[in-house]
């Protein structure tokens, strides 16, 4: 029985080393610098719903997405995780979009991507390649120590039509304004001008709010504003709160035959996609958190003008 158990040893043994040796494990990875890095943003401006939905995401013949688990939606993102890209060999790529349940393709086109880059793809146009945005790998380039207030990072990109087949030659010039002094802070107790009953991180209430403030300069179809610090002054003390961004967009340039515009400081009429109805200046508001502290989002404005499904800003949280 011993000679049985230990010819039986012998024999697992030779086969564990045999299987080790035959199936060896083999990790497929690559360095960083090797590999283009990308975000789909899908702002073609077409209605919600599954029938529009891209369930198939399809990059260098490989599917990024297959199904309902993940879905490139309209005024959507993939991934859809903070700082997650999918990777891809650098060069030219192609990029296919299966829409629908049917899987229609819907969408074919071709764009050249860096290696080593994280790269956004904002698809704006079936017929048209993305737009690429590279984005840097520093996002805190001013390493800057705040006390009751912190900031953010905006990135607003004019992607704005007319109508379906006619391109807008409206500059857009994106503004904001915060609330200047919510809460008392150091500089207030340095400078003796907190109340004898009240201290350091006590609401102000001042709801005092700054001049419509310019984010960037005005840009046209297909431009953006680059990243600009927005500030944010929280309504808690330090650790905690929140604090309301608002944000309106006018129009610097253009004059476009049938509308009240004209050139000038003006607010954009458009037909607004939130509300469903024709507004005479395009306004909206973003709370801005003590989670967003040196963050940054991208502010997409797109869609058409003058008809449904209208216009709307998209964000998309990118770091």
């Amino acid at each position: 029985m011993k000679r049985l158990k230990y010819t039986g040893m012998i024999l697992a043994t030779a086969f564990f080393i045999a299987s080790c040796e035959k199936h060896e494990i083999e990790f497929d990875s690559r360095p960083a610098d090797n590999v283009a890095l990308v975000q789909f943003h899908n702002e073609i401006p077409v209605p919600s719903g599954t029938a529009y939905n891209f369930l198939k995401v399809e990059l260098n013949g490989v599917d990024v997405t297959h199904g309902n688990v993940v879905t490139l939606s309209s005024w959507n993102t993939i991934p859809t995780q903070l700082g997650r890209y999918y990777s891809t060999n650098p060069g030219t790529a192609t990029i296919k979009l299966y829409q629908g349940t049917a899987m229609k393709l819907a969408y074919e086109q071709t764009v050249t991507l860096q290696a080593g880059k994280k790269q956004g793809l904002i698809l704006y146009d079936y017929n048209q390649p993305p737009l690429v945005v590279e984005e840097p790998d520093n996002y805190l380039p001013d390493r800057t120590s705040f006390d009751t207030d912190t900031v953010e990072y905006v990135r607003f990109f004019n992607l704005m039509r007319e109508d379906p087949n006619v391109a807008s030659d409206l500059k857009l010039q994106y503004q904001y304004q915060y609330t200047l002094h919510p809460l008392y802070t150091l500089e207030d107790e340095a400078a003796g001008t907190i109340p004898d009953d009240k201290n350091v991180g006590d609401a102000t209430n001042d709801a005092t709010v700054s001049a419509w403030l310019n984010l960037g300069e005005p840009v046209a179809f297909g431009e953006d504003t680059g990243w600009q610090l927005v500030p944010i002054k929280k309504t808690a003390y330090v650790s905690q709160g929140s604090a309301r961004i608002d944000y309106r967009i006018k129009v610097t340039q253009g004059g476009v035959v049938g509308t009240t515009m004209t050139e000038g400081d003006n607010l954009l009429i458009c037909y607004d996609r939130s509300s469903a109805r024709i507004v005479t200046g395009y306004t909206d508001y973003w709370t801005g958190t003590n989670s967003t502290v040196g963050r940054r989002y991208y502010h997409f404005f797109s869609g058409y003008r003058n008809v449904t499904p209208g216009v709307d800003i998209v964000l998309f949280f990118e770091k």
